[in-house]
Formats: structure tokens, C-alpha cells, sequence
């Protein structure tokens, strides 16, 4: 016999539960972690290479936050002063492209449903022209 889906505690609320009983929509999120970039700042040079990699991404990613407004840049809606890494979206997936993982032109904000979507391969127009536009930038 078959379990039934458990669906989110939050009332009202009718999506499958994933993470502490609640959808992908209701989990809290983490920000970008502070402690972990500190300490591998503090270990130098003998820091494996993932540790290092995860360092840069992570100030190259907080240095477009400071750059552009809080905002997906797909629907607009407002993403709060706090950077998730789940915010900043390679354009040009960076398995495929990853000469351009370090571009800024290349970085896209944007909400978690948006990103979502776009993993997924379900492409708004904004997007599609975002991908085209990339392309003809870095010659793809």
C-alpha cells in the first residue's frame, strides 16, 4: 500500500512538504554562510582548492548584490537585503560554459521560483532574450 503525500503545515497551504513539514516555498532560508568564508580567509594559502573556489564565488557573488537592486530580475519581486546563494543564476550554466563562471554579464538575480524555472528549462521571454544576449557577448 501506497503512503499518502504529506502537504505543508502551513494552513492554506496544499504543496508536498520536503523540509521540516513544510514546501519549498515555506522552508526557511539560510544566507550565504559568514563563519565559513572567515575561517578559510584565515587558513591562507593552505586551503584546498574547492574551499578556495567557494570563497570566490561567494565574494563574486556579493559583489553583484552590491551592484544591482534586490529584485528578480525575471518578475520583479523584491529579495530582501540578505543574498541566498539560490539568488544568482549563471545564464550560461557553468558546467557547460566555465570560462564564464567569474563574468558578471553572465549572472542573472532571481527569485527562487524563477530560478527554479529556469533550471527546469521552462524559459520566460525575458530569460530566452538573457540567454541570447550572453551568447552574443562572449561569441557562444
Amino acid at each position: 500500500m501506497r503512503s499518502q503525500v504529506k502537504l505543508c503545515k502551513i494552513e492554506g497551504c496544499n504543496n508536498p512538504s520536503w523540509s521540516g513539514g513544510m514546501c519549498k516555498n515555506h522552508t526557511p532560508k539560510k544566507p550565504m554562510s559568514k563563519g565559513v568564508f572567515q575561517q578559510i580567509r584565515d587558513k591562507g594559502p593552505n586551503v584546498p582548492t574547492f574551499q578556495k573556489n567557494v570563497n570566490e564565488m561567494r565574494e563574486f557573488f556579493l559583489d553583484i548584490w552590491s551592484k544591482k537592486p534586490h529584485r528578480c530580475e525575471n518578475c520583479d519581486t523584491y529579495l530582501g537585503n540578505e543574498p541566498f546563494s539560490y539568488m544568482f543564476d549563471h545564464i550560461l550554466e557553468k558546467s557547460k560554459y566555465p570560462d564564464l563562471k567569474y563574468e558578471e554579464e553572465n549572472i542573472c538575480i532571481l527569485c527562487l521560483d524563477c530560478h527554479g524555472d529556469k533550471t527546469n528549462c521552462k524559459l520566460s521571454d525575458f530569460m530566452k532574450e538573457k540567454i541570447k544576449k550572453v551568447k552574443e557577448i562572449f561569441g557562444k
